[in-house]
């Protein structure tokens, strides 16, 4: 194979690379509603008893954004955004492997707090789940 060759096998790959890039970022990215909103955010330990149902108003486009508002949240920043730690006092336990699994609709989140869009009518659920 010629050094042409080469030079254009490279760089027909390259774009290849950045088209699926882009039609990657396309197809993972989470619309977002502008203006107020009303959804639900449910509050779930089986570890404290608790199973709380709150019926929340933002503004803000992203769950991450209005938890850091949210009274009831105790959170930190993170490398990847914001963390969870608990819930009205009730903390995640690490070392008993403790943590806060988030879902949305039921389902549970494939991403981070900051990358899920706050909708209209929605039920976001905090749930402390036990294991890894």
């Amino acid at each position: 194979m010629s050094r042409k060759q080469k030079m254009i096998l490279i760089s027909v790959f390259a774009v290849i690379v950045i088209l699926a890039a882009a039609a990657a970022a396309v197809l993972n990215r989470r619309e977002t509603q502008k203006g107020e909103k009303t959804f639900t955010v449910e509050i779930v330990s089986e570890r404290d008893s608790c199973e709380k149902s709150l019926t929340c108003e933002s503004s803000e486009e992203y769950l991450g954004q209005f938890l850091r508002a949210f009274e009831e949240c105790q959170w930190q920043e993170s490398t990847y955004g914001i963390y969870i730690i608990g819930f009205d006092g009730m903390e995640e336990d690490t070392a008993k492997q403790y943590w806060w699994c988030v879902l949305v609709n039921g389902e549970s989140s494939t991403t981070g707090a900051d990358e899920i869009p706050l909708r209209d009518g929605d039920v976001y659920t905090f749930q402390l789940k036990q294991g890894w």
